[in-house]
């Protein structure tokens, strides 16, 4: 059976509405995921700048962008100087009125086993 000419422009529309609209889904998760990844690397989860990586988790496409991401870090800082650095942080993103978006973030950090230095746990996630 040959399709006639009416059927075949139906197809076509079909097919380029669907692709069209596959394309503008694609490009509202691509802008999602850069502004995500800007949001938590500048203003709610910056990594230690003291710090070192030690493992990096996440589900989704990329690290520190859309989806869960979990980082660990340790620092030959103490404690008490990594937590003041997470707080001042936070302070300069509410005085610069930043509003959470599509992110969240949460750090932790608490003392190496050897006692020198402190282990950063960072939880960030965004679009969930």
């Amino acid at each position: 059976m040959v399709a006639t000419r009416k059927q075949a422009g139906c197809i076509k529309t079909s097919l380029t509405m669907v692709g069209t609209g596959v394309a503008i889904i694609a490009v509202i998760i691509l802008l999602a995921d850069i502004k995500c990844s800007y949001d938590i690397e500048n203003w709610w989860a910056p990594l230690y700048p003291n710090g070192e990586t030690v493992s990096v988790e996440y589900d989704l496409f990329r690290a520190r962008a859309l989806g869960v991401t979990k980082v660990i870090m340790v620092s030959s800082d103490d404690v008490e100087t990594v937590k003041q650095f997470y707080r001042d942080t936070r302070l300069a993103t509410l005085r610069a009125k930043k509003t959470r978006g599509l992110a969240w973030s949460e750090s932790f950090v608490q003392p190496l086993e050897n006692g020198e230095g402190s282990r950063i746990i960072i939880t960030s996630a965004c679009g969930t």
